[in-house]
């Protein structure tokens, strides 16, 4: 598999492992459990679950422990923060918002993570990459609202606020991507929100078992492993920016999902914006990112 090849499977992987997650998180918290025990505890068994991987799986990259250097154990800590805080705004603000106005938003980190990328790892910011950045967003926007105008609402700004996070965790784990192998770094940074999360857990006195709902709860955590996984593998081999470009078709296979499982209906409108979106992918792939 060459390269080209080996990004696009990786970051669709990613893709669709986001859109799981988020199929699963809305079912957890529908089933009446609190934003912050579903948090703390599928950042653990994600954790856990890239922990496994590491150590049982890809056994090669265990070696490589030892070599981690001080820098990098703090990024891969500043990473690991980021990312809990990520899942913290983003987990609460999808509680408080509609699912349309979540898959809107989130997709805001397209933005975030071009600009963190110009500016902290010197990615370039060509005509093309703005025209395509304005067209994805024009797609999701058809595709989340129906054409509708957005009605601003408090989960809003969480979620907001949650994509910045995103950003600079992917943005993080780019910068040592050219240092350490893409299962290590999973690892690190999944470790370093898990421990934090078990500090939270234990301040709080959260539970940190889950009995209502373990099953998807489970999924959650199994979904963003593999999204954290994949992600590392297409950065390596990719830009940040190309990666949240691809992310872009989330809403499109939440659609679907949608359709088969929450017994939705897709629009005319939203037909076109999705055609626009796998467009814009399909363009993606010609850049040489």
């Amino acid at each position: 598999m060459d390269k080209l090849s080996k990004r696009l499977f990786f970051s669709l992987a990613a893709t669709f492992s986001l859109s799981l997650s988020i199929l699963f998180k809305k079912m957890v918290l529908l089933a009446d459990v609190q934003p912050l025990e579903l948090l703390l505890q599928f950042t653990i068994i994600t954790a856990l679950l890239l922990s496994i991987n590491l150590l049982f799986i890809q056994k090669k990259d265990v070696t490589k422990l030892n070599k981690i250097k001080i820098f990098q154990w703090i990024s891969l800590f500043l990473a690991g923060s980021s990312l809990l805080a990520a899942f913290l705004f983003t987990t609460f603000g999808l509680n408080f918002t509609t699912s349309i106005n979540y898959s809107f938003i989130t997709r805001s980190n397209l933005i975030f993570t071009s600009i963190f990328a110009f500016f902290f790892l010197k990615e370039k910011m060509g005509f093309k990459k703005i025209l395509l950045i304005i067209s994805f967003f024009v797609g999701i926007y058809l595709v989340t609202t129906k054409g509708k105008t957005i009605i601003p609402q408090f989960g809003d700004l969480l979620i907001l606020i949650g994509a910045t996070f995103f950003s600079s965790c992917s943005v993080i784990q780019k910068k040592i991507s050219f240092s350490l192998p893409p299962e290590v770094i999973s690892w690190g940074v999944t470790l370093s929100a898990a421990m934090l999360a078990i500090l939270v857990a234990i301040l709080l006195k959260i539970n940190l078992f889950p009995s209502n709902s373990f099953i998807f709860i489970f999924l959650v955590g199994l979904a963003e492993a593999s999204i954290i996984f994949f992600m590392n593998k297409t950065i390596q081999i990719a830009n940040v920016t190309y990666y949240a470009m691809m992310t872009m078709l989330v809403p499109i296979i939440n659609g679907i999902l949608g359709i088969f499982f929450l017994n939705e209906q897709l629009t005319t409108i939203q037909i076109i914006g999705g055609t626009i979106i796998i467009l814009c992918g399909i363009f993606v792939q010609k850049l040489k990112y």
